[in-house]
């Protein structure tokens, strides 16, 4: 899921007031899937892998935002969680992440506070106590380094305090069970500063070491994963070339967490495709969904089997986009729906981004475990751009394998002849709107639209609104949608809604120079001024 999309939904109301926070509760687990209040904690160890603040937000305001701050012992903030765009609603339950065990925030003990705010306003605070030992002691983990070999790994932990008898424990947390260790190793190099040890090949999945003196001293545990085969080749899920941005890596503290820790999120900038990461075969599950606040769903969203044990899983697609079908194989790089916000999302720009992980299971709720992009490397744990080099000539979203036909629900408009003038004409540079209005009559059969311009590195987009306010977009209700990224963009919108409408062009590719364009529609051009 993406980044501020840990909301738990309790009730959708409109409201003018300002928010408030009635219930706060510090736990070491929640239930992802619904209001329910949990166990509440007034102490927490070192050793407990995460804690959670959950609270309950009422009367909150279209577009309000709420932000939470971890504060430490000593007054500095940990780290903070910010819940932005939020949608008018008259109660909501919220649960933000904080990992202990296996991190740096463990080594710092003794009071800590939790606060709610809006804007520069507190609205709720509480308060809990994390025991254990310190940081600074005689025996300390720094860092652990993987090193695949032939007969399985090589581990280097690098840290001060070790003796010449220290052994190497690698142990797992699991939410039913808690701590469990996994292997143990003396080492075959050993100082006071560093050991390496040799163990057997284990599964993708998250560990912790922890080492063991051996005058009984254990250290804290610090993580490390066993990714997928290095060489597994996995690639950014959009167009080569296009940049997204990534709004939530691994331990993402908005909902990467439990099932979903291994899990990126990335938002459209100017793409909107989503591509294989892999090759492989194709399971489909575009079941109609919009967007839903009511139930943490994936939404629309397909699987892709590798063939190796390995699933891929791309959720949050636009309904009706899907270029393959059930069975189908696809190449890396290969086109295979359209960006959305099915299913549970929220935040900036409508919530529209794709959630993809991988997993050992076909089923997308599996374990996700750990991967890295080819093109992206070991990052993306926060927010930033990225560009992906996952090229395949198959990479439209518009066109179905094999077939050169345009995906759309009807019969393309024709292209509007350039010898025609338009009825509207203008130029917008990237991220700018142009609207006008045009009126449609009663029981029209159809409305046309249609949007031209040139130049192939150039990019817009065609927008209506209905009377009502009903939005047609590529994204939005994409109906009678037959356009192209490189214009021209056509609507062909059957038994349409009489009245005024709204046709807008917005800049979504280009450089800062304005791209000339041209409008063309089947209604009559409405008495009403023109915005720009």
């Amino acid at each position: 899921m993406r980044a501020r999309t840990s909301i738990l939904w309790c009730a959708l109301t409109l409201s003018a007031s300002a928010a408030t926070v009635s219930k706060v509760v510090i736990t070491r687990s929640v239930d992802e899937n619904s209001c329910a209040v949990p166990k509440a904690v007034a102490a927490l160890d070192t050793s407990d892998r995460e804690a959670f603040v959950w609270f309950r937000a009422q009367r909150l305001r279209p577009g309000e935002e709420l932000k939470v701050e971890w504060l430490a012992p000593d007054g500095t903030v940990a780290l903070d969680a910010d819940y932005q765009d939020l949608p008018a609603a008259q109660s909501l339950c919220f649960a933000t992440r904080l990992p202990i065990a296996g991190f740096g925030l463990a080594a710092q003990t003794g009071a800590w506070t939790v606060r709610i705010l809006s804007g520069q306003k507190t609205l709720a605070s509480s308060g809990f106590r994390m025991n254990g030992v310190a940081g600074g002691g005689s025996l300390r983990v720094n860092s652990v380094e993987r090193t695949a070999t032939a007969h399985g790994m090589e581990l280097t932990v690098e840290g001060a305090g070790f003796t010449g008898i220290a052994m190497v424990h690698i142990a797992q947390y699991t939410s039913g069970s808690g701590w469990r260790y996994v292997s143990a190793a003396q080492p075959r190099v050993s100082t006071s500063n560093q050991l390496v040890a040799d163990y057997s090949a284990l599964p993708p999945a998250e560990y912790l070491v922890i080492v063991r003196n051996g005058d009984g001293q254990i250290s804290r545990p610090v993580p490390f994963v066993v990714p997928t085969a290095p060489t597994g080749g996995y690639k950014l899920p959009t167009v080569a070339g296009e940049p997204w941005i990534l709004t939530q890596g691994p331990y993402g503290t908005f909902s990467h967490w439990g099932r979903t820790l291994h899990a990126y999120d990335i938002a459209p900038r100017s793409g909107r495709c989503i591509v294989a990461m892999r090759a492989g075969i194709v399971h489909v599950h575009d079941i109609g969904a919009g967007q839903d606040h009511t139930r943490k769903t994936f939404g629309n969203y397909i699987t892709v089997d590798h063939g190796d044990g390995e699933y891929s899983h791309y959720g949050h697609l636009a309904t009706g986009t899907f270029v393959v079908s059930e069975g189908q194989r696809v190449e890396q790089g290969q086109a295979l729906a359209t960006v959305g916000n099915s299913g549970y999302t929220l935040g900036e720009g409508g919530g529209y981004h794709v959630h993809v992980q991988v997993t050992r299971s076909p089923a997308i709720a599996s374990q996700s475990v750990p991967f890295y992009f080819d093109d992206l490397g070991k990052t993306g744990r926060g927010q930033s751009v990225i560009v992906s080099s996952n090229s395949s000539p198959k990479c439209d979203c518009r066109v179905r394998a094999g077939d050169s036909n345009v995906v759309t629900a009807v019969t393309p408009v024709k292209k509007t002849s350039t010898a025609e003038a338009p009825q509207f004409s203008g130029s917008v540079a990237f991220n700018q709107w142009w609207s006008n209005f045009v009126s449609v009559p009663s029981r029209a059969a159809a409305f046309e639209a249609t949007l031209t311009w040139t130049g192939q590195d150039n990019g817009l987009d065609l927008h209506l609104m209905s009377p009502s306010g009903h939005h047609y977009a590529w994204y939005a209700d994409p109906t009678g949608y037959a356009g192209s990224s490189s214009g021209p963009q056509q609507f062909l919108i059957p038994h349409p809604e009489p009245g005024t409408w709204r046709i807008s062009v917005q800049g979504v590719r280009g450089g800062s120079a304005p791209i000339d364009f041209a409008v063309k529609t089947s209604g009559k051009t409405a008495r009403v001024v023109a915005m720009k």
